[in-house]
């Protein structure tokens, strides 16, 4: 499993730089401005959201350091998972929100920050919490919040070069050309959008399997049905979030993956027969399959039916 998706991320890279490339050299051609200028705007875009990205989620986000008086056992949690897999350990923050999320954000996995919202530690158990750390800190290992940061300028490259073309009142001999150069910019602009869509839900994908290795996967499979329908409980604060690709679970379109099913997870005990009630109507919904090429996570049923089959390679390797 874990080959197949290493090597559709490394095809979807492969697509994105490919069709940027494309886009930058048809643009320098036509203008006549030179590779060096076009690979530069690209480089300084990229390294400007890269150098303010971490300021972005500090300022919209209201967390503060863990205390470690307080929840005395995520720092020693933390500490187990990144030596065990020789990850530098991030500092670790509580986000004071009800809604039951984590994220990791940072310019390098060496200057990470790894949040816990008070929804997250009220709703699940120790072990729950543990599998969704061990997620987190998947992605720093792989260094997922930096490359998701840098590759999703992409598609904003490809914005201004579409507004520029179009807009940028060019003379009438060149008017046609420009605005199918303008044209191909936003075609590029929703296809690379897409690529980069489908590369974060693999990336979660490949978290989700290195939790896997530290935690029981059913206890990861677990901690995400809660948090996912609990988010289903909780629609205005998932509106209002500006963090979708960082969280663990969007909280965006969970909030809505699930509402026929919310009723049943108010006191968040929810059992097998719940899950696979929420599952079959995850999996059976078509609305909810066109709906996750727009999602930067997948459907919570595909994460959860990957881990159990993940536990179940386990044991048979174990036995």
């Amino acid at each position: 499993m874990i080959k197949g998706i290493v090597a559709s991320m490394s095809l979807t890279m492969v697509l994105v730089f490919g069709l940027l490339f494309a886009l930058l050299a048809g643009l320098a051609f036509y203008f006549d401005i030179g590779v060096y200028a076009t690979v530069a705007m690209a480089v300084g875009l990229g390294l400007f959201q890269w150098a303010i990205g971490p300021i972005i989620v500090k300022w919209s986000t209201n967390m503060s350091p863990l205390n470690k008086d307080e929840f005395p056992w995520i720092e020693e949690t933390v500490h187990e998972i990144c030596i065990k897999n020789r990850v530098k350990i991030p500092k670790i923050t509580i986000a004071n929100t009800s809604m039951p999320n984590a994220f990791v954000f940072g310019r390098t996995s060496k200057s990470a920050t790894l949040t816990l919202t008070r929804g997250l530690l009220s709703t699940l158990s120790n072990e729950e919490v543990k599998g969704v750390i061990a997620h987190e800190v998947g992605h720093i290992k792989h260094n997922d919040m930096v490359v998701m940061t840098v590759i999703s300028v992409i598609p904003t490259i490809a914005y201004f070069i579409a507004l520029s073309t179009i807009f940028g009142g060019r003379g009438k001999n060149q008017g046609g050309a420009t605005v199918l150069i303008g044209v191909g910019a936003f075609a590029v602009y929703f296809v690379t959008n897409l690529l980069i869509l489908y590369f974060s839900r693999l990336r979660e994908f490949y978290a989700d399997n290195f939790a896997g290795r530290q935690v029981k996967p059913s206890i990861l499979a677990n901690a995400l049905a809660k948090i996912t329908y609990g988010l289903s409980l909780q629609k205005q604060q998932a509106k209002n979030s500006t963090l979708r690709s960082f969280y663990a679970v969007d909280p965006i379109s969970s909030s809505f993956e699930v509402t026929k099913f919310s009723s049943y997870y108010k006191d968040q005990h929810i059992s097998k027969d719940e899950v696979k009630k929420a599952m079959d109507w995850e999996r059976k919904n078509s609305f909810s399959k066109f709906g996750e090429i727009f999602r930067t996570h997948p459907l919570t049923y595909k994460r959860i039916e990957k881990l159990y089959q993940q536990e179940r390679n386990q044991s048979s390797i174990s036995m």
